[in-house]
Parts: C-alpha cells; sequence; structure tokens
C-alpha cells in the first residue's frame, strides 16, 4: 500500500491593498492578480472583513477591522482584472453633513 503524498501548503501572500475615504464611504482597492470569481472570498465576522483568495500557487489572505461607523449590511465588492474593489458604506448617522447656519 503506498502513501499519500503529503499536500504542501500554499505560500500566503498579504495582497497590497490602499483603503481612501470620503464623507459616505471607505473603498478599499486590493490588488489579485489572478484571482477569480470562484477563488475569492469575503467575509465580515464581529467587525471584521476577511479577505482570502486563490490563484495559481499563491494564497492571499489579509484581515481589516471596521470602523464602527462602517454599515457592515451594505458593504459590495467588485472583482474586475485581478482589482477588488470593496465599497464600505458609512452608516448615515456617521457620514459628514453640512450644518445649516441660521
Amino acid at each position: 500500500m503506498s502513501k499519500p503524498e503529503p499536500q504542501t501548503a500554499l505560500p500566503t501572500v498579504r495582497p497590497l491593498v490602499d483603503v481612501f475615504e470620503n464623507g459616505s464611504e471607505f473603498l478599499l482597492v486590493a490588488d489579485l492578480p489572478g484571482v477569480t470569481h470562484e477563488g475569492l472570498e469575503l467575509l465580515v465576522d464581529e467587525g471584521e472583513l476577511a479577505l482570502s483568495a486563490t490563484a495559481g500557487n499563491h494564497r492571499y489572505e489579509r484581515r481589516f477591522e471596521l470602523a464602527d461607523s462602517v454599515d457592515a449590511e451594505a458593504i459590495e465588492a467588485k472583482l474586475e482584472r485581478g482589482e477588488l474593489r470593496v465599497h464600505l458604506p458609512k452608516r448615515s448617522e456617521a457620514q459628514v453633513r453640512r450644518v445649516p447656519i441660521h
């Protein structure tokens, strides 16, 4: 009887990420070359956004602590040509608004 070959774990890479903020949302832009929709997972759990993806011989992983102002139920993401864009809208009470002066 032959022994099963040991499975080698894929090397884990921390993807490059830029985070931008404006009055209504945070925008997270991650470079994930070679990643497809099928190889990508985003999870929101207990105030954290967890990104994991597989492409070829790499596994990408990164976690982000969500600001209290983020509306976790309204997060949207789009993957296009190896670039993941995650829109993290702020709750309406956390958004910047102009105060009228009378």
